[in-house]
């Protein structure tokens, strides 16, 4: 199975019936509610929010979205916000963390802390997925940022990472290309020997 754009992605997550719940950090913003209020008509993702109560209710007026019918956990302090996420996700109340108005830097901090994170004892890392204008299917591109300078073994866990994403969406055989800012082995820039 290729999944060619996101029209295709939609459709695969509506096909499965499974509606996941989701916890919006920081969701006092209107991209992100409309977001996820399209999901949630969508009937994909059973959402919960955190932030500034008073301004979520209002946002989701704003859209003409009931306030009142949604759980809504309020924190409108952003780091705190991104720590009850992660608890949240921790203690089963939901699936998987979307980010509002609070920086990426601060969800990762939540996320990645070692006592209280969503760490499971391996690698944890990001897949991007792209939709590129002119190519016939999306290009999944792993790890810009949030392991600054892996080691060889924490490559070998973010490739499986990526290719256990890559399965979970259908993908029997991912195709991966690993790249380095050389194109020759030069023992000098480690990224090229491995």
């Amino acid at each position: 199975m290729v999944l060619k754009d996101f029209t295709d992605l939609i459709q695969k997550v509506k096909s499965s019936n499974i509606k996941k719940k989701l916890i919006a950090v920081s969701a006092d913003d209107a991209h992100t509610l409309e977001a996820v209020m399209q999901a949630a008509k969508d009937g994909i993702v059973e959402p919960s929010f955190i932030g500034d109560g008073d301004a979520i209710r209002a946002a989701l007026k704003e859209i003409g979205e009931e306030g009142g019918a949604y759980e809504i956990y309020e924190e409108p302090d952003f780091d705190k916000a991104a720590e009850l996420g992660v608890r949240l996700i921790r203690e089963g109340k939901g699936d998987f963390l979307m980010k509002g108005k609070l920086e990426t830097s601060q969800i990762l901090r939540a996320v990645v802390n070692e006592e209280h994170g969503l760490g499971m004892g391996g690698v944890m890392s990001h897949i991007a997925v792209n939709d590129v204008p002119n190519y016939h299917k999306f290009l999944i591109t792993t790890d810009g940022g949030m392991n600054v300078a892996p080691n060889f073994n924490m490559k070998l866990g973010i490739l499986v990472n990526a290719v256990n994403a890559l399965r979970a969406l259908g993908y029997e055989n991912p195709k991966v290309a690993v790249l380095a800012t050389a194109e020759k082995v030069a023992p000098k820039i480690p990224e090229s020997v491995e």
